[in-house]
């Protein structure tokens, strides 16, 4: 007898940035993310030895802030800022190219006017809006002032997904 497999939920997703208080306030006020707790976790190693971070973590993390953020449907947006050492931005444009998470998803109705908040708000658009299907359905891409990139839908995920999909007989 075979096992069912268990489809798991996204619990967050974690980002680092160089300013924790400057992203919280990039998400808060553009993308309507809640700060959980009204609260920044500074951690040190040299206060806390034994915290959970410092065993995850290589043993060159010394300092670190983390806030953690609730995004629309309750999926967590976690932001590190690492203190020491300390995080930084490399110069470069969009690598979708390159293995791993190269960008995450929120769903608007108008993802021209969040995209406009994000330019106006010190973020940066990437390449052209397109429209798919031809029925109305918009899709962009954006980046963070930090540039991480997250791309701006107008339907939800399965509706995206059923689009291509062929016709079952």
């Amino acid at each position: 007898m075979s096992q069912s497999i268990q489809s798991r939920v996204i619990n967050h997703i974690a980002v680092s940035v160089p300013s924790i208080t400057k992203a919280i306030e990039f998400y808060t006020n553009v993308f309507g993310f809640q700060l959980i707790g009204d609260t920044i976790h500074h951690t040190k190693r040299s206060e806390q030895p034994d915290a959970p971070i410092f065993t995850i973590y290589p043993d060159n993390l010394n300092e670190v802030k983390i806030a953690y953020m609730s995004t629309g449907n309750g999926v967590g947006y976690e932001l590190f800022e690492f203190i020491d050492p300390e995080t930084y931005v490399p110069e470069r444009s969009f690598e979708y190219h390159r293995g791993g998470f190269f960008h995450a998803c929120v769903t608007d109705v108008d993802p021209e006017g969040l995209a406009d908040k994000v330019v106006a708000a010190g973020g940066k658009r990437i390449g052209q809006p397109v429209e798919l299907a031809g029925v109305g359905i918009k899709c962009l891409y954006v980046a963070d002032p930090w540039g991480n990139v997250v791309e701006i839908l107008n339907i939800s995920f399965e509706r995206l997904a059923t689009l291509s999909a062929p016709s079952k007989r």
